[in-house]
């Protein structure tokens, strides 16, 4: 394999090019050819993150470029016939979360990129921050015994656009509240066992204003997780509760909270502001950074590392297609469940 990997593009708008400008940082790709039926943003892909040609169609790019991989960031409704395209093509696939439309989509996609021998990661980005990282080290190690309760969330301002479209996969619960679930399901580590939620929607044709839920675990935990579009802005939280103590983390914050009667060092509660470095690769080159990206592109460039770390070792990436489908299986049961009343079991 060449010390480069050959990396094309499906979707141009602003979160591919985010991706782009973080894969570059890592030093280890090319980037070759972007796709997107948005000349406008194809051409400012080419300008913006180097890549050096554009396509309207990404089926004409998976056919006429010699590609390794493919970063898909299109809208929610066409990553998975996107990132199918891409590995039926042979390609490796680091498709957004949340990958899918429905868990039945995504086993689709799992089983293509199982039979075509190709790496498949999904993108959820908030198991790279290093304050969610450290949270899940210590966890690991027993600092708050066994884990009872996690309470979360992630929430967000009005959403517009193809954002607040259904039909496009628009949404608080598949936009922010995927990534919440996923870190749920990640620090709890059990099966999920049952959900029940409650949807609102002002009409029945309007994306959810607001959806919470409870998961239960096959091994005991209950999870409560809020997701919503009421905010004025961005929140996120993560509290894991233990039979030994207690951890939380923030959305945008680099500080964790940590109460623990197992580990002497954090009886008392304590706060640990976590740096970055330990936890992110090195910048190894210098790419244009979007003024938006650059608060959050050393962790999109950690994920990055990973995925071409998972191609080069041939080991599963940090979050694998079913970790994407796990996600997708809740979120299938909270639209049940709101629109029952009722609880389902998975």
């Amino acid at each position: 394999m060449a010390d480069r990997l050959r990396f094309g593009l499906i979707g141009s708008g602003s979160q591919g090019r985010y991706l782009s400008q973080a894969l570059a940082l890592t030093g280890q790709a090319d980037l070759v050819a972007c796709a997107d039926p948005n000349e406008e943003a194809a051409q400012k892909a080419v300008r913006e993150c180097g890549y050096e040609t554009a396509y309207a169609d990404a089926e004409e790019m998976l056919g006429q470029e010699e590609l390794d991989a493919v970063i898909v960031a299109t809208t929610h409704d066409q990553l998975q016939p996107a990132a199918m395209a891409a590995v039926r093509a042979g390609k490796h696939a680091f498709v957004e979360k949340p990958m899918a439309l429905t868990a039945a989509d995504g086993r689709k996609l799992v089983a293509e990129a199982d039979r075509a021998g190709v790496k498949l990661m999904v993108g959820y980005t908030l198991r790279f921050m290093p304050e969610r990282i450290l949270l899940k080290k210590l966890l690991d190690s027993g600092a708050i015994g066994d884990t009872c309760h996690v309470i979360a969330g992630q929430l967000i301002g009005h959403l517009g656009g193809w954002l607040g479209d259904s039909a496009r996969g628009g949404g608080p619960l598949m936009y922010v509240g995927s990534h919440v679930i996923d870190q749920v399901l990640w620090v709890v580590g059990q099966s999920a066992r049952r959900v029940f939620a409650e949807v609102e929607r002002p009409s029945k044709e309007d994306v959810e204003a607001a959806a919470s839920l409870t998961i239960q675990f096959e091994g005991g935990v209950v999870a409560q997780v809020c997701t919503s579009q009421k905010m004025g802005g961005r929140y996120g939280w993560l509290d894991v509760i233990g039979s030994g103590g207690r951890l939380r983390s923030e959305w945008e914050s680099n500080v964790l909270y940590i109460e623990s009667r197992e580990f002497d060092s954090y009886r008392h509660p304590t706060e640990i502001e976590v740096p970055a470095d330990p936890y992110l690769p090195p910048v190894v080159a210098e790419p244009i950074v979007s003024v938006t990206g650059i608060k959050y592109v050393r962790m999109w460039a950690a994920e990055m590392t990973d995925f071409i770390g998972a191609i080069r070792e041939d080991r599963p990436p940090a979050t694998t297609g079913d970790d994407g489908v796990r996600v997708l299986e809740i979120i299938d049961a909270v639209f049940k469940s709101g629109r029952t009343g009722r609880p389902v079991g998975l």
